[in-house]
């Protein structure tokens, strides 16, 4: 089998994006898996780099990965305005481009991977072995699915089952082709912190998702609420820093700043080492998206549940979808005393054993896409 594979992708590296960890993470783990990993991506941002020096500094891994980072004449990126329609443009005519540069490939068994739509496409048509991951759905990306999994070497990952339900392809007839693989987490990271704080309630990741609230500060509110018992806690660590310095400045106004702590982004390291003195993991996310409320699968879930967190999340399909979701202690959205009961549930919270959480680590995500792959 040959073990060469090609991640082609319009995101860019460094980022600190939730999408382009799982990506690292991902391919760090595919790398010790045997494969020979290239990431080949768009310099479409002033902080894009390929020096492998310094994406190995800001990811914080060792395994041999190559990247090259190509120019990109396009465009995203460069005015500040119209990002939604150049990002369109520039993403097809930037695929369009290079994946009829590797025509020339000479080896044609490489493995492709991708979470770009126009990639898969073009490479599909090209008949190359191709692996798409599909995190979310558009039409667009509905369009692009059902042209590109007729190819007789495209395949599809799906992220959770709602995704694939909805993608528009049919599950009979490509059965072969289509597969669920949940996310992962990094055990590499975690040092088994002994002081957690039962109380504590951790939140990490955007302050914002697709420009809109994360509904934080309803949890903020929250600790106003005289039903709310005095001994939790709120420690927020996220971005971006405009963000940061705004709900710092609201949990002020508030006179909370004795109850709730907000830090700007961080490394992993750090912030896996607060999850784990942490006692309760928070998911929540705005239900005006239906990304948040059918199709996210969130790194931080899989980062809480590793650390043995009591988790509490608003009740949307997505984390109905989660491996061990009865797991989650569910409250209605920006229903205050739906959350103050699902923190008093949690009381009774019994932590997965270890042996059983192997299900959810990357190494285990890894070996089901090596087998997807061997299909």
């Amino acid at each position: 089998m040959n073990k060469n594979l090609i991640y082609l992708t319009y995101q860019t590296f460094p980022a600190s994006t939730a999408n382009t960890i799982q990506t690292i993470d991902n391919l760090k783990y595919l790398s010790k898996k045997g494969y020979n990993v290239k990431v080949v991506f768009p310099l479409r941002s002033k902080t894009s780099t390929d020096d492998i020096n310094k994406l190995k500094k800001f990811y914080e891994f060792e395994e041999e990965i190559e990247f090259k980072g190509l120019d990109h004449n396009l465009p995203f990126g460069k005015f500040g305005i119209f990002e939604k329609y150049f990002f369109i443009i520039s993403h097809y005519f930037w695929s369009k481009k290079v994946c009829k540069d590797f025509d020339n490939i000479e080896n044609k068994d490489t493995q492709f991977f991708t979470r770009s739509d126009w990639v898969f496409y073009f490479l599909s048509k090209r008949q190359y072995n191709i692996i798409f991951e599909c995190h979310q759905l558009s039409k667009t990306r509905k369009w692009v699915l059902k042209k590109s999994i007729v190819y007789q070497n495209s395949k599809v990952i799906f992220l959770n089952n709602n995704l694939k339900i909805d993608s528009g392809i049919n599950s009979n007839e490509f059965s072969n082709k289509i597969e669920v693989i949940h996310n992962g987490v990094n055990t590499k990271l975690f040092k088994s912190v002994k002081n957690k704080d039962p109380y504590q309630i951790i939140f990490t990741g955007n302050l914002k998702r697709f420009n809109d609230e994360r509904g934080l500060n309803f949890i903020i509110d929250t600790f106003k609420n005289k039903l709310m018992p005095d001994k939790y806690s709120l420690v927020i660590i996220g971005g971006p820093t405009e963000e940061v310095l705004k709900m710092k400045k609201y949990v002020s106004k508030m006179n909370l700043n004795n109850k709730i702590e907000i830090f700007d982004r961080t490394n992993r390291s750090s912030v896996i080492s607060n999850i784990e003195k942490a006692g309760i993991g928070l998911l929540i996310n705005s239900s005006n998206n239906s990304h948040s409320t059918k199709y996210t699968s969130p790194l931080k879930y899989f980062e809480f549940m590793y650390a043995g967190l009591k988790i509490i999340g608003v009740d949307f399909p997505s984390h109905r979808e989660l491996p061990f979701s009865e797991k989650i202690y569910f409250f209605k959205e920006n229903d205050t005393e739906s959350f103050i009961n699902a923190l008093n549930s949690s009381t009774s919270f019994k932590a997965v054993e270890k042996n059983k959480l192997d299900a959810i680590t990357l190494l285990s995500r890894v070996n089901k896409i090596h087998e997807f792959i061997k299909k």
